[in-house]
């Protein structure tokens, strides 16, 4: 931003890492060397906290797909369960559109639903 001769400048620096950059840790140890130690230790414990995190939540994605999958399975024979006892009854087109219907549409949302990044 310049504005009349006035200059600002804005440095941000962001980073996935658990661990702060060598240059920073040199900065601490040059002023508090008794951090530096304080400060690993908390990256281990953030790191583990994390791990930790990250595998309950694999466990509870697994979990929600399966349950996904079985109630596909149950839409789906529905649908055809529907579909045999209106052709039973004599209702051969209603059936048989029915069934198609709860399988193309079960179908359609498999092969076009959002894949999710894990």
């Amino acid at each position: 931003m310049r504005e009349r001769g006035k200059e600002l400048t804005v440095q941000q620096h962001e980073t996935d890492s658990p661990v702060l950059p060598i240059a920073q840790i040199e900065k601490l140890h040059a002023f508090r060397p008794d951090l530096v130690d304080w400060v690993f230790n908390q990256t281990q414990a953030e790191a583990e906290h994390r791990r930790d995190e990250q595998r309950r939540i694999n466990k509870f994605v697994f979990i929600e797909r399966l349950v996904g999958q079985a109630c596909a399975l149950l839409i789906g024979l529905a649908g055809i369960g529907g579909g045999v006892y209106a052709a039973i009854n004599g209702h051969e087109w209603a059936g048989g559109t029915i069934a198609s219907l709860a399988i193309t549409g079960l179908a359609v949302v498999f092969l076009t639903g959002k894949q999710v990044k894990s």
